[in-house]
């Protein structure tokens, strides 16, 4: 579960580049794979995007600066 709460957002936007290459593969199976596949690939770069805004900073300037000071006393 921490590996998938590292990295969603390097495989969401992986999926999100390879849909519509997998959706026009597909075009001789259904019709609007190609569409379907372009609005996928959409969605999850929004999805991304809105993680990557609320997600919070790792460490503040000032609480790694804290935390230097720790370790060398």
């Amino acid at each position: 579960m921490t590996f998938i709460k590292r990295n969603i957002v390097p495989i969401l936007c992986l999926a999100a580049f390879s849909s519509p290459i997998i959706g026009m593969m597909l075009i001789d199976v259904y019709y609007y794979s190609s569409v379907i596949g372009w609005v996928v690939g959409f969605i999850f770069i929004v999805a991304a995007y809105i993680i990557v805004t609320k997600r919070p900073d790792d460490s503040e300037p000032n609480d790694f600066l804290k935390e230097n000071k720790r370790r060398i006393i």
